[in-house]
């Protein structure tokens, strides 16, 4: 009698911990992911690359370090920008002549970003 009474609350005590085990277990939901939302995803990759390609020159790097701004710091905030802010900026990018106006019509749009999201139009840098 005493054996069967501690298989009983051994077997409780299990069933217990299968229980609490299970319980813990998270789901995830998965979601149908369109040809277009891939193909814009893709794209958006491809103009960062691009842009981050571009300010990684060194040419670049030395002039945003004489213009006081910090490489570093351009990359993060390249980073930061939205699908539409980075499709404008590559644009002008590829549309700009190449030599001399490149460089400060990067500047000139990284200081209208920051304008608008001091201004709070955007949220394009949330440190600042």
């Amino acid at each position: 009698m005493r054996i069967d009474r501690l298989f009983h609350t051994m077997g409780k005590q299990m069933l217990l911990v299968v229980a609490l085990l299970f319980g813990w277990q998270s789901f995830v939901a998965a979601d149908v992911v369109t040809s277009e939302q891939l193909l814009a995803e893709s794209r958006v990759q491809q103009q960062q690359a691009e842009v981050s390609t571009f300010l990684a020159r060194d040419g670049v790097r030395q002039q945003l370090m004489a213009h006081g701004v910090d490489a570093d710091s351009a990359m993060e905030r390249v980073n930061a920008l939205s699908a539409e802010e980075l499709s404008m900026l590559h644009a002008q990018i590829d549309q700009l002549p190449a030599g001399e106006g490149v460089l400060e019509s990067v500047l000139f749009l990284l200081v209208i970003f920051m304008l608008l999201d001091i201004a709070g139009v955007t949220d394009i840098f949330p440190g600042l």
